[in-house]
């Protein structure tokens, strides 16, 4: 299998796209009754000035005669200075037509409009998008400005915080949990699942031969069977409350079986596209098109898996534009095991839109590191004229492989580590983030304080992982061998490493104690020591059982200055970091020795500390 299931700028340069179509479709404008218009901004506002916009639109003519058309794109208003593209096309009866094109933002910080008209002789349509545009270093906004959306946790293990309760929720409960997300700037919504299909996975399933088995999450005709929930119909909520706030709806197809993008699992795809068109193609919020299956990083097991999911995309992508064709497509994958696909996402790029990948602070061993892949698929998305963005994890896996929210610190530190990424979408807001103003929770309490969490990151800014003390940049002995795998750390370099034991800041000690001298350069009066470690229970790393300060004026001759027992790493689930402090020391020395005693199989530190001179750490 390729990886679990987790629930758990293109190229400057104008191009032009045309598809045709004879399917009757809806759309953002309306002019007489036989025409409609639709725009759509790829990323949608806001963005950096550092990426190229991808701007597209349609006209659909479902008249019984051929009409010609000259569509324009302006920049705020239309005159001759603000026009940024036009051209003149011809539209088939019963049929409608793509136009798009490339526009770089750079030297256009601001709030403005993109305004899009299409011109006949008879008639003209005009529709406009509002884009802001912000002065940056990084493509990145860094901040999340999206959330993956489900009705119900495909796997019940995974779900169990809130799967219970989530049934439960009515169609204003979930108009509410809208709203709480568009209160902390999430405006896109990405449906996971319009279907209920639980443990069905590539080649481990017979629905070619016997026919789907899943049950739908809005009213469907094609698989009437529906998923026992009591809202009537949560899409149409998710939809028209997004409608209401100017949000961006990515409509997740999917739940047919996992990894699977066989002809079967395409022709599924297929017909409930069509379905969910037609039904809910009218609202001005449904922005795209979301797979829902996944994919490991390296595209499919082997090359016939990888050519599987290329000729999918091929075949998927023509056939959801000729619905519509201004809506990008979107896939999520792991970033794991890249350096295996080979050739493959040139190929898959040509056909998506939108690679939005996962897991960059849980990279698996001798694998490339988060910043190193990102960095990757930005070159392979560039040049193929494909977006990427991030979808990031709010969760984390509890003893009994349930999900539970991830602590705001790690949060930050991704969105702080990548600024390549156009957009940082989360998942999943539903079950793992909730507003205190929202009637339910899902998810319960811890939801909402990484909520109120993350809602005062937007208002502090970045946080400062700085600390001064009287130890920066002086010597450090390590009388211990810590692990060539982390060992990038610097006891005392005043940075504060991250609650992941994957990140630069920490050292790892595997299977014995800690060890280490610290040469202050001259003898200092110190009042307070602090030594910072990690704790993961999950991946073996604890606490240390005792830690002892030593100090010396000759490097010789050392004396006991404090000794502190195991500290309770108290209820907190999940990784979490802990400071053994020791004020009132008041005693001169040059040299100060750390032993600490390891606990369990890993032992982690960051950090020396003497004589802080900001406030004392405290624990995350």
């Amino acid at each position: 299998m390729a990886d679990r299931p987790r629930h758990f700028g293109p190229k400057t340069g104008k191009t032009t796209m045309v598809v045709l179509t004879a399917v009757f479709c809806s759309a953002i404008c309306r002019g007489e009754e036989d025409t409609q218009t639709s725009l759509t901004l790829i990323p949608p506002s806001p963005v950096t000035d550092k990426i190229c916009m991808d701007i597209r639109a349609a006209v659909w003519n479902h008249s019984n005669s051929a009409k010609h058309y000259q569509v324009r794109f302006y920049l705020d208003e239309e005159s001759d200075a603000c026009l940024l593209h036009q051209q003149d096309i011809a539209i088939a009866p019963r049929a409608c037509k793509g136009v798009k094109f490339t526009w770089p933002a750079a030297g256009r910080a601001g709030k403005h409009e993109v305004l899009f008209t299409a011109m006949s002789d008879s008639q003209t349509l005009r529709t406009r998008r509002p884009l802001e545009i912000l002065a940056s270093q990084t493509r990145s906004t860094k901040r999340i400005e999206g959330a993956w959306f489900e009705f119900y946790h495909w796997s019940e293990a995974e779900g169990r915080l809130w799967n219970e309760e989530i049934k439960t929720l009515t169609d204003d409960d979930w108009k509410e949990l809208i709203t709480g997300m568009h209160a902390i700037g999430m405006n896109i919504v990405v449906i996971q699942d319009t279907y209920y299909n639980p443990d069905r996975y590539v080649g481990k399933h017979t629905m070619e031969k016997d026919g789907f088995v899943g049950r739908s999450f809005y009213p469907s005709a094609l698989y009437p069977r529906y998923q026992g929930v009591s809202a009537a119909d949560p899409l149409e909520a998710v939809l028209s409350q997004a409608d209401e706030h100017g949000m961006h709806v990515m409509v997740g197809v999917g739940g047919y079986a996992w990894f699977d993008f066989t002809p079967g699992s395409l022709q599924w795809h297929k017909a409930v596209a069509d379905e969910l068109w037609k039904k809910y193609g009218r609202h001005p919020s449904f922005f795209g098109w979301y797979v829902s299956e996944e994919i490991a990083g390296n595209l499919g097991a082997d090359d016939m898996r990888r050519q599987q999911i290329v000729d999918f995309f091929r075949e998927f992508t023509r056939h959801v534009r000729s619905l519509a064709p201004d809506k990008p497509v979107m896939l999520a994958s792991n970033c794991h095991h890249v350096e295996q696909v080979g050739d493959y996402y040139p190929k898959l790029l040509e056909h998506l839109d939108i690679l939005c990948p996962f897991g960059f602070h849980r990279m698996p061993p001798n694998d490339y590191t988060g910043e190193e892949v990102a960095a990757i698929l930005q070159r392979y998305c560039d040049t193929a004229g494909a977006h990427l963005w991030m979808d990031m994890e709010v969760f984390l896996f509890g003893p009994q492989n349930e999900l539970f929210p991830r602590p705001i610190d790690g949060v930050i530190d991704d969105l702080m580590r990548f600024p390549n990424f156009e957009k940082i979408c989360c998942y999943s807001y539903t079950g793992l983030m909730n507003s205190p103003r929202q009637s339910r929770t899902p998810g319960g309490p811890a939801t909402v304080a990484l909520y109120n969490a993350y809602r005062k990151f937007l208002v502090d800014g970045p946080p400062d992982y700085t600390i001064g003390h009287a130890a920066v940049g002086c010597g450090v002995k390590l009388l211990s061998k810590c692990s060539t795998r982390y060992s990038k750390g610097d006891l005392v370099d005043g940075r504060i490493a991250q609650p992941d034991f994957r990140s630069d800041g920490w050292l790892g000690f595997e299977n014995q104690d800690l060890h280490a001298v610290v040469d202050l350069g001259e003898p200092l009066w110190i009042e307070t020591l602090q030594a910072r470690f990690f704790r993961n229970d999950t991946a073996a790393i604890a606490l240390p059982s005792r830690v002892e300060f030593s100090l010396s004026m000759d490097g010789g001759n050392y004396a006991s200055a404090a000794v502190i027992e195991h500290a309770a790493p108290g209820s907190q689930m999940g990784p979490s970091t802990h400071v053994y402090a020791e004020d009132g020391i008041n005693k001169t020395a040059r040299y100060v020795r750390i032993c600490a005693e390891s606990a369990a199989q890993w032992l982690f530190v960051d950090e020396i500390i003497v004589n802080p001179v900001q406030k004392p750490l405290k624990e995350r």
